[in-house]
C-alpha cells in the first residue's frame, strides 16, 4: 500500500499563544490533538470565589481559557506539565447551557478539579462524544507570568473505528479493481470525503465516500486525485499514477484543520512588480476559495512576499501587500465572507533564501502564504 500526504496545507503542530485569552468570551480554540505551550500575561487581580471558583482560595483573574471540540466518540488525555508556581487546573463541559453566561452557578458540570506543583505533571482521560463542548481553565498567582505545556491525545471508540462510507462501482468482479481510501492520519479513522478522479473516461467524474471501489481496465500513468473533506485540509495529488490490482488500495491521508497552520500558495504567479495576477494562478486559487467554502469557520491571513533589494523596503512593502490584497479580493469575489479574509504584506523581510544566489531562489522568495488563524 503506498501512502500520500501531499497536502494542500502544511501544518506546525506547535503554537505559541499570542492574545489575550484571560476570560471565557475569549477563550482559545484548540483541536484536541497535538502539544501546546501556554503563557500567563501575569493579569492582576482577584475574582469571588463562586460558582466555578468556589473550591479555589483566591482566585486570580490571571487566567488562560481553552475551548474544544470533540469531533469523535472516544477516550480524550489531557496531560498538564509546568515548571514554576502552582496552577489550578478545571475541566468544564457544556451541558446544554453556555458556560461562559453561567460562571457565578454552582451546578456547572466540572470534569476535573486539580491544583499542580511546581514541578509536577497531571495526566487525566475523560470519555467524549461526538461534538462535545468543553473548556480548560487555568489560573496562575497573580502578576505571575509563566508558561504551561499541554498535550492533547485521542483514542476512537471502538465502535467507531470500523465505521466506513462505501461506494461500490464495480460492475463486473472479473475485471481490474481500482480502490482508494480515505483516512485521518491522527486517529486513522474512514472519512467521508469528496474525491475527483480524473484520467480516463472509466474513471472521470467527482465521488462520494470514504472506501471507494470501480473497474479500471488498465493503469493511469498520469492521473489526478483531488480529495477534500469538511474540517480536513486538501489533499491534491498531480500527474500521479492510478494503478489497478485487487491486493492494492490508494490510501490518501488528510490532516485535521489546526489554528497556526500556514503554507505556500505554490502555482500563484504574478506579472513583474506589479500586483496582477497570472492566468495560470488561478487552478490554485480556486482549490483555496473551494477549501473557504467548504469550511466555513476557517479564517486565513494571505501573506505576500517579495524579493527586493534591501533599499527597496518601502516599496517591496506595499507591492506584497498588493499582491495578498488581490488574493484576498480574488476569494472574496468567489463568495468567501470578507470578515474571513486578512491580506498583509512582509515586503522583504521574510526571505527563504537572504542572499539567494539563482532564479530558483529569487523565485522562493517571491511566494504567496496563508495562516490558519482560526477554525
Amino acid at each position: 500500500m503506498r501512502y500520500y500526504v501531499i497536502l494542500f496545507f502544511i501544518p506546525f503542530f506547535a503554537f505559541s499563544q499570542q492574545k489575550d485569552y484571560t476570560s471565557c468570551e475569549n477563550a482559545l480554540d484548540l483541536n484536541p490533538t497535538g502539544s501546546y505551550s501556554l503563557f500567563f500575561t501575569g493579569k492582576k487581580g482577584v475574582v469571588p470565589s463562586e460558582g466555578v471558583f468556589q473550591h479555589i482560595s483566591s482566585p486570580t483573574k490571571n487566567q488562560i481559557w481553552v475551548h474544544f471540540t470533540s469531533v469523535n466518540k472516544g477516550n480524550l488525555t489531557i496531560t498538564f506539565s509546568k515548571n514554576q508556581s502552582l496552577v489550578d487546573v478545571l475541566i468544564l463541559k457544556e451541558k446544554g447551557g453556555n458556560i461562559c453566561s453561567g460562571l457565578k452557578e454552582q451546578n456547572l458540570q466540572v470534569l476535573l478539579e486539580k491544583s499542580i506543583d511546581s514541578m509536577q505533571s497531571l495526566s487525566t482521560q475523560i470519555a467524549v462524544d461526538e461534538n462535545d463542548q468543553f473548556y480548560i481553565l487555568l489560573i496562575a498567582k497573580e502578576k505571575l507570568k509563566q508558561e504551561i505545556n499541554t498535550a492533547f491525545s485521542f483514542e476512537l471508540d471502538e465502535s467507531e473505528k470500523n465505521k466506513t462510507w462505501p461506494l461500490n462501482l464495480v460492475y463486473n468482479e472479473n475485471l481490474q479493481i481500482y480502490s482508494i481510501v480515505v483516512r485521518d492520519v491522527l486517529s486513522k479513522k474512514a472519512v467521508e470525503a469528496r474525491v475527483l478522479l480524473q484520467g480516463s473516461a472509466e474513471i472521470n467524474g467527482i465521488y462520494r465516500g470514504s472506501d471507494i471501489e470501480m473497474n479500471l481496465i488498465k493503469k493511469i500513468k498520469t492521473g489526478t486525485i483531488r480529495v477534500d473533506a469538511e474540517g480536513y485540509l486538501s489533499s491534491d495529488l498531480n500527474n500521479t499514477a492510478i494503478p489497478i490490482s485487487s491486493d492494492f488500495k490508494d490510501t490518501i491521508w488528510l490532516k485535521p484543520i489546526q489554528e497556526g497552520m500556514i503554507s505556500g500558495l505554490d502555482d500563484v504567479y504574478f506579472a513583474a512588480g506589479l500586483a496582477t495576477i497570472l492566468e495560470e494562478s488561478y487552478p490554485k486559487l480556486k482549490r483555496l476559495r473551494d477549501f473557504l467554502i467548504l469550511n466555513p469557520n476557517t479564517y486565513i491571513e494571505v501573506h505576500g512576499h517579495v524579493n527586493e533589494d534591501n533599499d527597496k523596503n518601502l516599496v517591496s512593502m506595499k507591492l506584497s501587500k498588493k499582491r495578498a490584497q488581490r488574493v484576498v479580493d480574488y476569494l472574496i469575489e468567489g463568495g468567501v465572507e470578507e470578515k474571513r479574509l486578512k491580506a498583509i504584506g512582509f515586503g522583504n523581510t521574510k526571505p527563504i533564501y537572504k542572499n539567494p544566489q539563482s532564479e530558483e531562489e529569487k523565485e522562493a522568495n517571491r511566494r504567496v502564504e496563508v495562516l490558519i488563524i482560526s477554525n
